[in-house]
């Protein structure tokens, strides 16, 4: 794991390409049920940026519909792991 964190903190990627979202959801809480319903059955890369500490993780899933019900329901996440 630690070569791939150098390898992306380095990639030409990042530094050199304006990467620019796709959609942007401002109010989680509040849209909830179209967040479900716009990325259901749909593939892609997500990034959650926290707003208070700047701090942001980027993931991946098969499923956006189902990854983020991990997410919005704790009761899944404490049954997951």
């Amino acid at each position: 794991m630690k070569y791939t964190k150098t390898l992306y903190k380095n990639s030409l990627v990042a530094k050199d390409l304006l990467v620019k979202p796709f959609i942007i959801y401002s109010d989680l809480v509040s849209n909830v049920k179209i967040i479900f319903k716009e990325n259901k059955g749909k593939s892609g890369v997500y990034r959650w940026n926290n707003l208070i500490t700047g701090a942001s993780y980027v993931g991946s899933a098969v499923d956006l519909s189902r990854r983020f019900r991990y997410y919005f329901f704790l009761s899944l996440l404490i049954r997951k792991y």
